[in-house]
């Protein structure tokens, strides 16, 4: 995917994280599929961090097309440390018929042990309610409760509550109800402002939010969304975030001391490496290849790591577990790390209000080598990092300066390679090889994709492949080197040898874009479906790469090129493109080179304005067309200057002997 294209496709996750819980229906004007009626939660929090949150949601079905997503509800609770109930539940018909939801409509599941043992990784509890007899123009209500037995950060609370505004909210509301004097922290955004009341020792504060018409989806809202754009409240009892980093360190760090078993295993993964960068790397890649990755939602156990011993145990963790392991490890070694905390979606910009939601991920931080790494980001090499990690904000766990923010990537850092080898004879067939290589995140990726690729599936590679660009053909391919030690290497190259029945598909006059027979993440003429470079109105995510492709191509006779595009070469700040085409002895040399230098991270709409009126004349260059003509008895065209326009001339008489 183009470094243009790739923000346009990441935008539909822009709103993941502000939708998640809050009905998150769309509809333009008064088409919508259901109306909101009421979404209300109380929160009353203890001075020890605990709270118990009452929610009362009615929400009617408009469009026939809303009645499974409206028909069950569900909510879950941690058994560790929760407490959950329903209050009511019922269906309301538009005449105030109240249908009571019957005891054998509510489905609980619990996640347990065996014979009084405690679960491994989950402890929640879900439990779903089906609502009775629910028809266009009714109506679903529910009331529950969860409350907490144990604070999940002793003695702090945060929350954060979103809401949708491409839906209808009638009457929304969040209420927080807290002792007097307690020290918590408000911000909001898009709300009615909060009315502030007391009841004896308690304050209540309570913020609303209606939406009657709900906003239409357009490409203004595309790219990376600020929390203050959004309907939000935050509250925090927490001071800043190096307060979160210090309430996750006092449970986390502990567990990061290596033990006897974690110095007897990093000992023997690092071998005889005496190199302290590559002692790292090899302990970085055996926790990313041989701990899978398993949520640990298991009372406090969601924000504390397992103990190294159980993940050992077990090869399985989550974040957490995965960064303390390998700090352990790294300090068996006498390797300095430290944990660091970040936001796993799309939000770039933490709010001023620390909330610990807002960080809800966890890696490492190498300050000897000024590097990140993320042991769960499976199929990432060492040195490298998620793409939607760059220029983000983290906070450093017991590390003296806490706030930082990683560094976009350079652009450098990704290359493709691509060698294309051609013979096309006149029935329109082609015959040929490809040889693919990859530097960076998409080396591990396109490994391990071939180590899967097995049985049926590896036989027919290359016919469905080709079937995909529209070719009849068939092929072998060749996975190149798929060592075991050799996983998460940031190199990688494959190839394939190909028969392709109609590669020249015009009939005997005709023209076609010149592509890779294969679609490939970073190829050249992707910039030639560019057509819409339309500046976006947000900064968006964005990244650079180095793209080179060569095609050496023979001509039997009975097939010549007509014309051929025009050579074309620019360089600009942002963008660096060669195109040029040459004619051979027997056919033709395509050479075409791309560089985008836009680090990968985030790009703001200026910069893409920039950006876009650079690649409009790479864009149209890569649009021209291989004209060409094909007959069993057309002769073949020379590199002859005087026939470079195309057309084979007819050849010269003999000259009679005189007598």
């Amino acid at each position: 995917m183009s470094g243009l294209r790739r923000w346009v496709m990441g935008a539909a996750c822009a709103w993941a994280w502000w939708c998640g819980g809050v009905a998150a229906q769309t509809g333009n004007g008064p088409a919508v599929p259901s109306v909101l009626q009421q979404w209300h939660v109380t929160y009353d929090v203890a001075r020890d961090g605990r709270a118990s949150s009452t929610y009362v949601l009615r929400n009617q079905l408009v469009q026939p097309g809303a009645l499974e997503s409206l028909k069950t509800y569900s909510f879950s609770f941690s058994t560790g440390i929760q407490n959950g109930q329903v209050l009511e539940a019922y269906t309301l018909k538009p005449d105030g018929r109240r249908i009571e939801v019957p005891a054998g409509n509510y489905q609980t599941e619990t996640h347990d042990g065996r014979n009084g043992g405690r679960p491994l990784f989950s402890d929640r509890t879900r439990v779903s309610v089906v609502f009775p007899d629910l028809a266009v123009g009714d109506a679903v209500g529910m009331t529950y409760r969860i409350d907490d037995k144990e604070a999940i950060f002793p003695g702090a609370f945060s929350v954060a509550h979103s809401f949708s505004p491409y839906a209808v909210h009638q009457d929304s509301s969040v209420t927080v109800r807290h002792a007097k004097g307690m020290d918590l922290r408000f911000e909001a955004h898009g709300l009615q402002e909060p009315s502030v009341t007391t009841e004896g020792d308690v304050t209540v504060r309570q913020w609303r939010y209606q939406n009657p018409v709900p906003r239409p989806r357009d490409e203004a809202d595309a790219g990376i969304w600020r929390m203050d754009e959004a309907p939000v409240l935050l509250a925090s009892s927490f001071a800043d975030y190096e307060a979160i980093a210090r309430a996750y360190g006092e449970r986390a760090l502990p567990k990061a001391e290596p033990t006897p078993r974690i110095r007897t295993l990093a000992r023997t993964i690092v071998g005889a490496q005496a190199d302290p960068r590559e002692r790292a790397r090899l302990l970085y890649e055996w926790v990313s290849t041989q701990i899978t990755y398993g949520g640990n939602c298991i009372g406090v156990g969601a924000v504390v790591p397992r103990d190294t011993d159980l993940v050992l145990d077990n090869k399985m963790g989550d974040c957490k577990d995965h960064a303390t392991l390998l700090q352990a490890l790294l300090a068996a070694v006498d390797i300095r790390s430290e944990q660091v905390l970040i936001n796993a979606g799309e939000l770039y910009d933490l709010p001023a209000t620390p909330v610990v939601s807002t960080v809800n991920h966890v890696m490492n931080y190498l300050p000897d080598f000024r590097l990140y790494v993320d042991a769960t980001a499976k199929q990432v090499p060492f040195g490298y990092l998620p793409s939607n990690a760059y220029a983000k904000p983290v906070i450093h766990v017991g590390a003296a300066q806490a706030l930082a923010m990683i560094a976009p990537e350079r652009a450098g850092q990704t290359e493709q390679r691509v060698h294309t080898v051609l013979k096309l004879n006149p029935q329109g067939g082609a015959s040929g090889n490809l040889r693919v290589e990859f530097k960076g995140t998409q080396a591990a990726s396109m490994r391990e994709y071939m180590r899967d690729l097995q049985g049926d599936a590896e036989r027919d590679f290359v016919r469905k492949v080709l079937a995909s660009s529209g070719y009849k053909g068939r092929g072998v391919l060749d996975k190149g080197d798929l060592a075991e030690a050799r996983a998460l290497s940031d190199h990688y190259a494959f190839g394939m040898s190909f028969d392709i029945d109609n590669y020249l598909q015009g009939g005997s006059e005709g023209a076609f874009v010149l592509a890779p027979v294969l679609g490939l993440p970073l190829s050249v003429v992707r910039y030639a479906a560019l057509d819409d470079l339309t500046t976006p109105r947000r900064r968006v995510r964005c990244y650079g790469f180095h793209s080179q492709e060569a095609y050496d191509i023979t001509l039997e006779p009975g097939v010549a090129f007509t014309r051929l595009p025009e050579n074309f070469k620019t360089r600009n700040p942002l963008l660096h493109y060669t195109g040029s085409y040459k004619r051979t002895k027997n056919g033709v040399r395509v050479e075409r080179e791309i560089q985008d230098t836009t680090p990968q991270g985030l790009c703001t709409p200026d910069y893409m304005a920039q950006w876009n009126a650079q690649a409009l004349p790479i864009v149209q260059s890569l649009q021209g067309q291989i004209f060409y003509k094909r007959h069993a008895t057309l002769v073949r065209l020379t590199p002859d200057r005087n026939r470079a326009k195309g057309l084979a001339q007819p050849a010269k008489a003999k000259k009679k002997k005189k007598r």
